[in-house]
């Protein structure tokens, strides 16, 4: 018996390590596999951190500078140099074969036309242009409904820029106030004997940090500059800050009040944490802070406290400080679960001056384009300039006022467009000139015209880029394919081109289908029923559709088409919507054989089901 159970067990014992042999290799083939690389396709978005990485992977200081800036390629700067070295410590793994789709901001390079309009010459309205005026304006300072900027401004430019020429073109800068202003003639305005602007730094101010890793700094956006503090630092922070100012003496001052600027945001109503007080007895210093008498003021109109846009408080009389030295500040206190920002934009002590008040809303500032005609300065009707009122009626652009890739700018300009151009018909064109962030705020410019009844943009600066690279000869090299999917407005070209060069005779009563090859651009597809195309002309709906996109389309949409670029050859792959009683969707894939202008293209394969 026991031989018999040895027996037993030894045979049990080789077929394990003999089933175990395959197992086993299979890991070994794995194993070396990973070590070897493997191909693979795949597809990725580059994040901000990745345009960092990428640019302390560049040995140009300037490409670094620009990609980690601008988080974007350019021609000067572009993806196929810089994206390489990157996919290479991204997929370290992957081998001959390998292909990539990624997802990149390309910034189109601004054409000289369009870069006059960003770099024009300026003019700021002053003080002594409005006082030129008789009556209103000469106290107001400002425009509004009914003292028109535009009634006004031609004259001013007129007497302040010498020997202009014809379409020479003015960005003006001017006050303006939805609401005509009122003077009480009778009365006598305020004059302000000490005032603190905040413009560039913090000046008579000093800021004390209490608690807290956050400060109290000076910042800036737009035309505004101000004092700055909040507690949120990925995510709320406790926070004591004090911004003191020095001493003022209002010695013979009897009849004093007191005012500022401020923009406060995610408050949550607690008013408390954003005091200002007053004290005559403070010594200076910060241990002096704990132990001085501060007043806190109180009674007075200011920001409600969930917005960016500035309010200016209203008066706080001053009267009980007549004759003393006193220090004013701004007391900013933030919890783990509530930390405001709070912006102060100017404080001010004022005493009734000898010119009378202007009742009304504060002006905002405005910014125009002015043309001269060759006699005379008139406002340029089809050059616009956005201001911070256009973003505030857009939404979430009105927060910093400039688009991003957050918030495209095409996004949110053809409406805009609408209430300004009401009556642009067919081919009408405006340039608009705005801020984009990225990195850093630009000015940029665009050209809108209408084509088929809707804005279509000239330029998209920043728009997103899908690319192809690919593994070769052990390393990644850039896929010049142009990849897109055909819209309303590509079809609409190839029943254009029908027309032109085909015969009107196949184009619908709307003009937007026609049955050569069966392209329509109201529902933006191909009709591949019987019928639908000439089949006297093309065996199959497949022919019809290969000449639509290879004839018509490509050449037209493409027109400075290259055939190579770093020595490899370009191809389109162009994905397509068809019907033929039930919806479809293809590729068909072609490559340039002749470079613009007038450029051919050779189809490849296709089409293939998507």
């Amino acid at each position: 018996m026991d031989k018999m159970k040895k027996a037993i067990y030894l045979l049990m014992a080789l077929l394990l390590v003999l089933a175990s042999c395959e197992p086993l290799q299979e890991i070994y083939d794995e194993l070396e596999d990973d070590y070897k690389g493997h191909a693979s396709e795949f597809k990725y978005t580059l994040t901000s951190d990745d345009y960092a990485a990428i640019a302390d992977l560049a040995t140009n200081g300037d490409a670094a500078d620009f990609i980690e800036d601008y988080e974007a390629f350019s021609d000067e700067y572009p993806a196929a140099d810089y994206l390489p070295p990157f996919i290479a410590e991204m997929y370290p793994a992957l081998s001959e074969g390998s292909a990539g789709l990624i997802t990149y901001n390309y910034n189109g390079e601004m054409p000289e036309d369009l870069a006059a309009f960003t770099d024009t010459d300026t003019y700021t309205v002053a003080d002594d242009d409005y006082e030129s005026f008789d009556g209103i304006l000469q106290v107001a300072r400002y425009f509004s409904p009914g003292y028109a900027p535009e009634a006004y401004i031609p004259d001013i430019l007129a007497a302040n820029i010498d020997s202009p020429s014809e379409d020479d073109l003015v960005l003006v800068t001017y006050e303006y106030s939805t609401m005509d202003p009122k003077v009480d003639f009778g009365g006598i305005a305020d004059v302000a004997i000490w005032q603190e602007t905040f413009n560039g730094t913090l000046g008579v101010f000093t800021a004390f940090d209490i608690t807290g890793a956050q400060s109290w700094t000076n910042d800036d956006y737009g035309d505004d500059e101000y004092a700055k503090m909040s507690g949120y630092a990925s995510g709320a922070q406790e926070n004591e800050d004090w911004l003191i100012s020095d001493a003022i003496d209002l010695t013979g001052i009897s009849d004093a009040s007191f005012r500022f600027r401020e923009a406060i945001n995610y408050l949550g109503g607690m008013f408390e944490q954003v005091a200002v007080l007053v004290s005559t007895d403070w010594d200076g210093t910060e241990a002096g802070i704990s132990t001085a008498t501060w007043d806190e003021l109180s009674g007075f109109s200011r920001s409600a406290g969930n917005s960016w846009a500035f309010v200016e408080s209203s008066k706080i009389d001053f009267s009980g400080y007549a004759n003393e030295t006193i220090h004013i500040a701004f007391k900013y206190t933030s919890t783990d679960s509530n930390a405001a920002t709070w912006e102060v934009d100017r404080a001010e002590i004022l005493v009734p001056g000898d010119e009378p008040p202007v009742i009304g809303l504060d002006p905002e500032t405005y910014k125009t384009f002015y043309m001269f005609d060759g006699s005379e300065w008139m406002k340029a009707s089809n050059y616009y300039y956005l201001n911070s009122v256009d973003y505030d009626a857009m939404g979430d652009p009105g927060r910093y006022d400039n688009f991003s890739s957050s918030d495209a700018p095409q996004d949110y300009l053809p409406a805009l467009l609408d209430k300004l151009y009401p009556l642009a018909g067919e081919g009408f064109e405006a340039v608009l000139v705005y801020k984009y962030y990225a990195g850093t705020t630009l000015t940029l410019a665009d050209r809108y015209t209408v084509e088929n009844g809707g804005w279509v943009s000239t330029y998209n600066y920043f728009m997103p880029v899908e690319s192809q690279f690919l593994f070769s000869s052990g390393n990644w090299v850039f896929d010049p394919t142009v990849i897109f999917t055909m819209t309303a407005d590509d079809y609409q070209i190839i029943v254009d081109y029908v027309e032109s060069n085909i015969g009107a005779s196949y184009i619908d009563t709307y003009g937007t289908f026609e049955d050569y090859s069966g392209a329509g651009s109201y529902y933006a597809n191909f009709d591949i029923r019987s019928g639908s195309f000439d089949d006297t002309v093309f065996d199959s709906w497949e022919d019809a559709v290969e000449w639509a996109i290879g004839v018509a389309l490509l050449p037209t949409k493409f027109p400075d088409a290259v055939t190579q670029v770093s020595g490899i050859d370009v191809h389109y792959r162009v994905s397509f919507a068809t019907y033929s009683g039930s919806d479809g969707s293809y590729y068909m894939e072609f490559k340039c054989s002749k470079a613009g202008p007038n450029p051919e293209f050779t189809f490849v394969e296709g089409p293939t089901a998507n």
